[in-house]
């Protein structure tokens, strides 16, 4: 099937797999996910406008007659989960890493996979980016939307589960790509390989064990105005540079609380 999408005035959007398409709307920075099984139509983090959620509903209808009847959530920030209610009301069921389900909702605590028919997805559960990250897996069509535990573009928001948290995604998503992999961030650019997110790997590496070298040692302001930390926030392309200082704060502020428990 061709990317039925790409006619779609105010969206822009990328086919993945057979049955698999990412896309975004001029509204909302955030990456969808659509996915057409054989019985039912599964999307991550709807969340396109409230002006446009009857229009993306419009557009999958047009090509396919199956229900919407999972909506996978990749974390609670309202930039993710803000049109859970709109699809509520059309009766479709959302899935989530949390301990309190409500109605219309499945919550896992650890992994949870459902079978599509021609695709299986597997969800596997972190804390990093926040409490209750989910990356969610298409084994068949080798795709991996990762939510906000990977942005391509900018340095680590690891600001839950801090550097410990971080490495823990990327070990458990590099046991899951080879070189065809697509992995999928939830802002900017659609689609990442997996030598691109090896040079994420090195990069965040570097990023926190310099951070975590001069925090206790130097002031905020000092740490922001090292010529080799400086060095390694420029290597995440073009949006790391600013609030620098704002990021350290919270960077910093997270290492130290997991450092002693907290």
């Amino acid at each position: 099937m061709a990317n039925p999408f790409k006619t779609l005035i105010n969206f822009t959007s990328e086919q993945l797999a057979d049955n698999l398409y990412v896309l975004k709307s001029e509204r909302s920075n955030t990456n969808v996910g659509v996915f057409i099984g054989q019985e039912y139509i599964v999307l991550i983090d709807p969340v396109v406008g409230k002006a446009n959620n009857s229009v993306l509903v419009s557009a999958i209808q047009a090509f396919s007659d199956k229900p919407i009847k999972y909506v996978i959530n990749t974390h609670s920030h309202p930039d993710h989960n803000g049109a859970n209610a709109f699809y509520i009301e059309r009766g479709a069921t959302i899935i989530l890493h949390t301990n309190l389900a409500a109605d219309n909702q499945t919550a896992f605590q650890a992994d949870y996979s459902l079978d599509l028919g021609n695709e299986t997805i597997n969800l596997f559960s972190f804390v990093s980016h926040s409490k209750d990250d989910v990356i969610i897996q298409f084994v068949n069509s080798n795709v991996i939307f990762m939510g906000d535990t990977y942005m391509h573009n900018i340095y680590p928001h690891a600001y839950v589960g801090g550097s410990a948290g971080l490495y823990r995604v990327i070990d458990k998503t590099l046991t899951m790509t080879d070189d065809d992999s697509k992995i999928i961030t939830a802002h900017g650019s659609f689609v990442t390989t997996k030598p691109e997110f090896l040079n994420f790997q090195k990069n965040a590496k570097a990023w926190y064990q310099r951070i975590n070298q001069l925090k206790d040692e130097m002031t905020i302001e000092e740490i922001a105005m090292d010529e080799k930390l400086i060095a390694i926030s420029k290597s995440f392309r073009d949006l790391s540079m600013p609030n620098l200082k704002q990021r350290l704060i919270r960077t910093i502020h997270t290492e130290r609380a997991i450092l002693n428990g907290l």
